[in-house]
């Protein structure tokens, strides 16, 4: 019987007993088994993000600094969690990524003016674990198995909703694919003025506003 991974209102309490904002976020990745990536694990992320989407990417290095700083950056998902399986050893591979960058109110701005560096993004604009993120940029999504798509989409929109409604979210597309599933699925569309092609999508509340509004002039 094929899995559900619509989260509803009444599990929401486990991520909101995070103190801070990024902590929350983490717990809800972790509600999805779905948890930010350190170490080899790393090493095995990036070689399959190269393998599906190829290069230019983030370093090593950069990865691991961002981990360091924010708790947060590459997120993935292993067969095992995918499955609902156990994995005590932490040996199973790796079948899904999500790239969660959180940005500061200096890093959100540069994005908007094309000057946010996603191979190699400037400290200032990256929160640390303490910050409450201005925006959301994501690193993007990587997956060998579809139902990890599934997984890793709705992980999305439940952070969006749930954890922080006010920020905005914003990725570059690296393939067809990836674009097809971010203006589509996800219903990003292009910043306005950007040069690079910089897709947005509006926080919770400025979707749900927007909603409203055009409900009532209908």
């Amino acid at each position: 019987m094929p899995q559900s991974f619509t989260r509803t209102n009444l599990e929401v309490r486990s991520p909101m007993q995070g103190r801070t904002t990024l902590e929350r976020i983490a717990r809800a990745a972790a509600d999805f088994d779905v948890h930010a990536l350190s170490g080899s694990r790393l090493i095995e992320a990036r070689s399959l993000a190269v393998g599906l989407v190829g290069e230019p990417l983030a370093s090593l290095e950069t990865m691991a600094w961002v981990y360091d700083r924010t708790k947060l950056g590459l997120l993935g998902v292993t067969y095992a969690g995918l499955n609902g399986e156990p994995d005590p050893k932490d040996s199973s591979p790796l079948c899904g990524l999500l790239g969660v960058v959180p940005l500061t109110i200096a890093g959100n701005q540069a994005v908007l003016e094309d000057a946010f560096n996603a191979i190699s993004p400037a400290p200032a604009h990256i929160c640390t674990s303490e910050e409450e993120p201005a925006g959301i940029f994501g690193w993007g999504i990587a997956v060998s198995r579809h139902e990890a798509a599934r997984l890793l989409v709705n992980l999305g929109m439940f952070i969006s909703e749930h954890i922080i409604p006010t920020a905005d979210w914003y990725m570059r597309a690296v393939t067809d694919d990836g674009a097809r599933l971010l203006k589509g699925r996800m219903n990003l569309t292009v910043v306005e003025g950007s040069k690079i092609g910089t897709l947005r999508m509006p926080s919770h509340q400025k979707a749900e506003a927007f909603f409203l509004q055009t409900r009532g002039a209908a």
